[in-house]
């Protein structure tokens, strides 16, 4: 009975301790800022924010068994965030005269 005991013990630990054993879903995507209106420190947030979107996107993506469909169309919102982002930065580059 200790044997069995102890081993769904230490099953129980090695699941909870285990990234892959943890919860899996979609994170959502960050929301960014106003180019006409954002201050820097806004601008600095969203990267940090967007940075870690695509951390978790592609921690979710190796976590999750998606099939070549729903695995490009994560891909696509990756990219359609990322070059959003960008043409944010290039207009509110703009607006500073940078």
């Amino acid at each position: 009975m200790k044997k069995i005991t102890t081993a769904i013990a230490f099953s129980t630990l090695i699941m909870i301790s285990q990234p892959g054993w943890s919860a899996c879903s979609e994170p959502s995507q960050p929301q960014l800022p106003n180019p006409e209106t954002a201050v820097t420190p806004e601008m600095v947030k969203a990267k940090k924010e967007v940075k870690q979107y695509m951390a978790d996107v592609d921690h979710y993506l190796n976590c999750k068994r998606l099939n070549t469909r729903q695995h490009n169309a994560m891909v696509d919102k990756m990219q359609d965030l990322a070059n959003n982002f960008n043409q944010i930065i290039r207009q509110y580059k703009e607006r500073q005269g940078s």
